[in-house]
């Protein structure tokens, strides 16, 4: 009777592995073909070729996350291995699901109840047989999506795969300002002030979640520094994913000096071949990102950032044969004897011991998560992150 049930319940996971690919595959064939559709009808009334570049970008990017998610189509009908509950054998796993469920205090840190909830989540999604008592609590918030650097080279914000499943499945809206991801965080959070502020004076009783990815994360700090006490309280949080909140030691590899060194183009030269001054190696971006500026101001700041809204941060690891292809390269370009998520190395992505926003922990996961082409599971993150906040009464 074991042996049965044993195989009774691979065979569950193995069914729901496809099913789970399908449907990643179903949602990249619809939004891939209305895509390419609309950019091959544009493509043949533009003229000026900077749009074409980004429609032939567009149109690239489309198929190639088509191909990749039926190749995962492809591989799940291989895959035979046993999908596991983490909580399930923990029994400190279940005392902290039991009190989430049930609204009582719990003896444990918010990274374990953070944990625990997302890996809840998780293995909800991976197996279909599987019922949490985990629900995603009804809330009137929008998400705010902030994307980081060089978010224009992907077709969608950062983490709008998973914010677009949430609308549909919860009736949770989105709403994602656009920031330019070559752009230091003085630009951007001038941007983001603006936008912010027309957003919620044309709807004044919505209240906000920032929920903000890479760089995305230093921008909104720039933003809420720059509002202070006076920040709307329809602003009633922040969530950071993987940002360098503390910066980057990779500005300083050698790579991007010898980049920097190459890139210093005389304005003179800029001026007479293309018609203006262009900013090869993003200097502003870089230094808003740098290690040494980073800490020093946030530890300037920290004191002069908005008291109302909760803060959390959340930071990522990947080994190097478990990333996305360019995470491979990134690892390898900017080696680190650090944990990192190929980008940002982990101690950087947590608050430091003298603010008082809460740090959720490290997950699984490399720093392209947030793109729409990853088969990462951003839903989950962004459930977890809700059951939690309503369970610590945030929401």
């Amino acid at each position: 009777m074991q042996a049965i049930a044993t195989l009774s319940k691979s065979y569950s996971h193995y069914r729901s592995r496809i099913k789970k690919s399908r449907d990643v595959l179903q949602y990249a064939r619809t939004t891939s073909t209305e895509e390419m559709i609309f950019n091959i009808q544009q493509l043949v009334k533009l003229k000026n070729k900077k749009d074409i570049i980004r429609i032939l970008r567009s149109l690239t990017s489309s198929s190639i996350w088509l191909s990749r998610s039926a190749f995962s189509v492809l591989k799940s009908y291989l895959d035979i291995s046993s999908m596991d509950n983490i909580n399930m054998n923990c029994e400190k796993a279940q005392e902290i699901l039991a009190c989430v469920i049930n609204k009582r205090i719990v003896d444990a840190t918010d990274q374990e109840i953070f944990k625990t909830i997302y890996h809840e989540v998780m293995h909800s999604h991976l197996d279909h047989g599987y019922q949490s008592s985990l629900k995603v609590p009804k809330t009137n918030v929008t998400i705010v999506l902030v994307s980081g650097v060089f978010n224009e080279i992907f077709s969608t914000p950062a983490f709008k795969r998973g914010a677009e499943t949430l609308l549909d499945k919860y009736n949770i809206k989105h709403i994602a300002p656009t920031v330019d991801g070559k752009k230091g965080a003085k630009d951007n959070s001038l941007a983001l002030k603006k936008q912010i502020e027309l957003y919620m004076a044309n709807n004044p009783e919505e209240r906000l979640w920032f929920f903000c990815f890479s760089k995305g994360g230093v921008d909104t700090l720039h933003f809420l520094r720059s509002k202070g006490e006076k920040l709307s309280s329809n602003i009633i949080g922040v969530s950071f994913v993987a940002t360098p909140l503390m910066g980057s030691d990779h500005i300083n590899n050698k790579i991007l000096k010898i980049i920097n060194m190459l890139g210093k183009v005389p304005e003179t030269i800029t001026k007479k071949f293309l018609g203006k001054e262009i900013d090869l190696i993003a200097g502003e971006l870089q230094k808003s990102l740098s290690k040494n500026f980073r800490e020093s101001w946030f530890k300037r700041n920290h004191t002069l950032l908005p008291s109302k809204p909760f803060y959390t941060a959340i930071a990522f690891q990947s080994d190097w044969h478990n990333s996305h292809i360019w995470m491979i390269l990134t690892k390898a370009i900017f080696r680190s004897q650090k944990n990192n998520d190929g980008i940002v190395d982990v101690e950087n992505a947590q608050f430091p011991y003298y603010f008082s926003g809460i740090n959720l922990g490290v997950l699984k996961g490399h720093h392209l998560v947030g793109s729409r082409s990853s088969f990462y599971d951003q839903e989950a993150l962004m459930k977890a992150h809700l059951i939690y906040l309503n369970y610590k009464k945030m929401l």
